[in-house]
């Protein structure tokens, strides 16, 4: 059986987190008024400067206003936390864009890093805990969360999605509100700071009494430890990236875990991917794989090169998956370096100036030309959640685009129209420390505006978990959408188009 399990053998949510974010100090120095202003109107400069997306997602007169009464407000020196809770974060919010992020101080970093301990998973408007990796073994699977350290569950939740965008686009509500928790031990200490121990107000299955139970914070190592003491087949049944496994209940049936398009280390090129890609492809057609589950949940995008092979399977004619990019003009800085007179040369190479005052990157590459020897032609299902991101979201979209596939679960996180992503630019505010990450292209999907289903992809069967799915730790998704294949049931446009093959194939005889 297939298990729907957040957190692998590596931890992977958990060291993303290490490489992304530092935790605040306890021992930090309140900002003077002037020092808060200053940070403020450094980063209204870069951003201004730098990142194409103002404007875009919501009107930029709110973004100017909430600039000016945050830089604005008078105020007793602030403490780095406050500064960072309820000036910073608020104005990258309001931008409303997923690639923006934003990074505590690198001073700030303490050790051991310490989390919660549990995944917690919603059904309707409760929470309940689908893993427990604590000490306290009476917190099984399925209690339910009321509250943690006092405050309702569900207002944390709120509050995570409103500040924390990563991985959600526009005022989309999935990709927020699913990333919030398959990452919540590490959103949780984004927002509310390092705590040796959390209290939480739950009660268990079957059972009508509230208690408390206080339950320490653990590492990366004690997380592990439980959870292959205690989920160790789940751990094994899941699908490591660009694995196939075959469906024994439902002879021609297979899933593909595509869990990420970046490459590994030392991959720079992404031949290993394309390796493992063309491997997987390969058996897909020798076990003659006739519904084909693509299982692409949690997976925030890469790399566009491994997106673009990915399609390259499934796509009917040679594709283009995006349009050439847009920088601002402030933007040149990332790619041209006063020090380095080869990039004083490539610059024009690849980029010429765009009527909106930046520059655009010269014409695209020829299109890509889909696969011969290995082309897959059979029934396409996508297992989609909120956090299928960027990389991911332009592979749903161009696939929606030409008419192909069966979306399950969840909308996408990402735009169907396209992202701001591409090449980013790390500025540190000068007295905070805090990192703010830019992205500096607007990038375009090559795709008919009229094709779309919604401002983003919007699942074809929306499928929602019920608190017998977290009981019996099912794959609630896979297990609904191996019920869709079985009832040959595919999204009404696919059986459209495969009718209107069938009668083409039925007239040429």
């Amino acid at each position: 059986m297939y298990i729907e399990l957040e957190i692998d053998t590596g931890m992977k949510f958990l060291i993303w987190a290490l490489c992304l974010l530092g935790w605040l100090s306890v021992g930090a120095q309140p900002l003077t008024p002037e020092k808060a202003r200053a940070d403020m109107k450094f980063l209204k400069r870069k951003l201004d400067r730098l990142y194409p997306g103002i404007g875009h997602y919501a009107p930029q007169a709110n973004y100017e206003r909430l600039y000016d009464s945050l830089v604005n407000q008078a105020a007793p020196p602030v403490s780095y936390h406050d500064f960072f809770q309820r000036q910073v974060v608020p104005l990258i919010a309001s931008l409303k864009d997923g690639h923006l992020a934003v990074m505590h101080a690198r001073d700030y970093i303490i050790r051991p890093y310490r989390y919660f301990p549990f995944e917690v998973r919603q059904v309707g408007s409760r929470y309940y805990i689908s893993h427990n990796l604590s000490a306290d073994t009476s917190l099984r699977r399925g209690t339910e969360i009321l509250a943690l350290n006092g405050e309702p569950f569900a207002a944390i939740h709120e509050t995570l999605q409103r500040y924390h965008r990563g991985g959600n686009d526009g005022d989309l509500t999935a990709g927020a509100r699913t990333r919030s928790l398959v990452y919540f031990p590490v959103y949780y200490l984004w927002w509310y700071g390092p705590q040796t121990y959390v209290t939480l107000t739950c009660r268990t299955p079957g059972d009508t009494t509230v208690r408390d139970a206080t339950v320490s914070c653990l590492t990366s190592g004690q997380l592990h430890r439980y959870a292959v003491r205690r989920y160790r087949s789940e751990m094994k049944s899941t699908l490591p990236n660009l694995a196939v496994r075959k469906i024994d209940s439902l002879p021609g049936t297979a899933v593909l875990r595509i869990e990420t398009f970046s490459n590994s280390s030392r991959d720079w090129f992404g031949l290993r991917y394309n390796r493992q890609l063309r491997k997987a492809f390969t058996e897909i057609k020798d076990q003659n794989v006739q519904n084909l589950v693509i299982d692409v949940r949690n997976n925030g995008g890469g790399t566009v090169l491994n997106a673009v092979r990915l399609l390259s399977y499934w796509m009917p004619q040679p594709f283009q998956l995006m349009e050439p990019g847009v920088i601002k003009r402030g933007g040149r800085s990332a790619y041209v370096k006063a020090w380095n007179p080869f990039t004083w040369m490539l610059f024009p190479v690849f980029y010429k100036k765009d009527p909106s005052g930046g520059f655009r990157e010269r014409p695209a590459p020829p299109k890509r030309k889909p696969q011969q020897e290995l082309a897959y032609r059979g029934n396409l299902y996508f297992l989609v959640n909120g956090a299928s991101y960027s990389a991911t979201t332009s592979v749903l979209a161009k696939t929606l685009d030409a008419g192909l596939g069966t979306f399950v679960g969840e909308p996408s996180g990402g735009a169907y129209w396209g992202d701001f992503a591409g090449q980013f630019q790390y500025v540190t505010l000068p007295n905070s420390g805090i990192r703010v990450r830019i992205p500096l292209k607007k990038l375009i999907h090559a795709v008919n505006p009229k094709n779309a289903n919604g401002f983003t992809v919007e699942p074809d069967f929306t499928v929602d978990r019920t608190l017998d799915d977290i009981l019996q730790g099912r794959d609630y998704l896979l297990h609904r959408t191996l019920e869709l294949v079985k009832q040959g049931k595919l999204a009404e446009r696919e059986a459209k188009r495969r009718q209107s093959l069938s009668t083409e194939l039925s007239s040429s005889r």
